[in-house]
């Protein structure tokens, strides 16, 4: 039983235990998710009628200038899209507008860390 009980206190302290921190790599791909996520939210906002000066207004309080660039790029693309290709099979259309500009961030070089909120 005592060793049921160490083993158990065990594994409780190790899911306490610190994480190790992320390479410029892995942060490089977390913020490039919510680059992602912000696409396909861009997108739902679209499908639910949101104008585009609405987007731009909102788009325009992100102060980081990596994900204003990003965020304004996508806007446009969203927005130049025909009707029948945003609003016909919704879920797909959000689906790959977010896998477009996740890799699309993927594949950009950057230097340094932007500050940004994730989406």
């Amino acid at each position: 039983m005592n060793t049921l009980f160490a083993l158990a206190a065990s594994i409780a302290l190790a899911g306490c235990a610190e994480k190790k921190p992320l390479t410029p790599e892995e942060q490089w791909k977390g913020y490039c998710t919510s680059v992602g996520n912000a696409a396909r939210t861009i997108m739902l906002d679209r499908q639910n009628a949101i104008e585009k000066d609405q987007a731009l207004a909102h788009a325009d309080k992100v102060e980081d200038e990596t994900t204003r660039k990003f965020i304004f790029e996508i806007i446009e693309t969203v927005y130049a899209m025909p009707e029948q290709e945003v609003k016909g099979d919704v879920d797909a259309a959000r689906e790959k507008i977010k896998t477009q500009y996740t890799e699309k961030c993927l594949a950009t070089p950057y230097d340094e860390m932007p500050d940004y909120r994730r989406f």
